[in-house]
């Protein structure tokens, strides 16, 4: 099962596979090989072709070594409570971490009285080729809308052993109603990004021996990773305030209070697709420590397994 932080529409009933892909790195001469994240809003399961299966979603990102997964359910009635993001990391042989940011009780009572408690839960989760090593889920704020469906938003955080050292990546999913919405929780995303490596780890120091684990704190790197789906395109105004104000000599003024786009850093043009009719709306993110690394990045345009389309971004390692 995966690992989880505590505590729109609907899914047909779960396909569960059991084949595990193979997804073993092919040898390299590098010391350190590069890596492959991919980013993908998985629409819990269903595709753009009306079918649901987990399975084909985990084989369209099979490729990469870290997957950064939104819209992944876990607890509902309505596809036999499968865990999406743990049916996801075992077809790959993954390691993975899952955070509910909105959750509701599913809960039932047996004829003879007993409680049977269940929650049932909508969120983000980090699955990875390399160990997790600690993770934590954020809820970012949330107005109260009069007369509009919005959902509680988060992001997961992750604290990821790779062979090029450790690394952060978070797993996010703004808003879809508008910049009303989205424009606090961009804010609240950057100033916990940035806090990271001044807050620490999920533990700080070593327990003494009387405590229940004795595992020295972890390096909190300040190198980071924010991908998943923003709502938002580089015409909007939540872009400038992650990115930079847009300069017609220079590009994006960027500063070290900003993140940089890996696909523009990739050589792309800001403009294109990844949301049918809505434009690039998923992103990934990174700080200045990782800019150089970034060799490419590409959408799988073809894909049916979602109604989004996933992002790859190869780092050098």
């Amino acid at each position: 099962m995966c690992a989880r932080t505590p505590a729109r529409r609907a899914a047909s009933p779960s396909i569960r596979g059991t084949f595990i892909c193979s997804t073993a790195r092919p040898a390299s001469d590098s010391p350190t090989p590069d890596m492959i994240l991919a980013t993908y809003n998985i629409h819990f399961g269903l595709g753009a072709d009306g079918k649901y299966d987990v399975a084909r979603i985990a084989d369209t990102v099979a490729q990469a070594d870290i997957i950064c997964v939104q819209e992944a359910v876990a607890g509902w009635s309505l596809n036999g409570y499968a865990d999406q993001t743990a049916e996801i990391a075992a077809r790959l042989n993954r390691y993975c971490w899952y955070h509910g940011a909105m959750e509701a009780d599913s809960s039932s009572v047996a004829a003879d009285g007993r409680i049977d408690n269940r929650r049932r839960s909508f969120g983000n989760a980090v699955i990875s080729r390399w160990p997790i090593r600690w993770a934590r889920g954020h809820y970012l704020p949330k107005n109260r809308l009069l007369q509009t469906f919005d959902l509680q938003r988060g992001f997961v955080e992750a604290g990821i052993d790779t062979p090029s050292g450790p690394l952060r990546v978070h797993s996010v999913h703004l808003s879809h109603v508008g910049a009303q919405q989205r424009l606090p929780q961009v804010r609240a995303l950057m100033e916990i990004v940035q806090a990271a490596p001044r807050t620490g780890s999920t533990w700080d120091g070593t327990a003494s021996e009387r405590f229940v684990f004795q595992e020295p704190a972890p390096i909190v790197p300040a190198a980071a990773i924010v991908a998943g789906d923003f709502n938002f395109t580089a015409a909007d105004p939540e872009y400038p305030a992650m990115c930079g104000e847009p300069s017609a000599h220079y590009g994006r003024l960027a500063t070290t209070a900003h993140l940089l786009d890996a696909w523009t850093l990739a050589g792309n043009d800001e403009t294109t697709e990844s949301f049918r009719g809505e434009g690039r709306i998923d992103h990934v993110m990174v700080t200045p420590e990782l800019a150089g690394r970034v060799k490419r990045a590409w959408i799988d345009s073809e894909t049916v397994t979602s109604d989004h389309q996933p992002i790859f971004v190869e780092f050098a390692g």
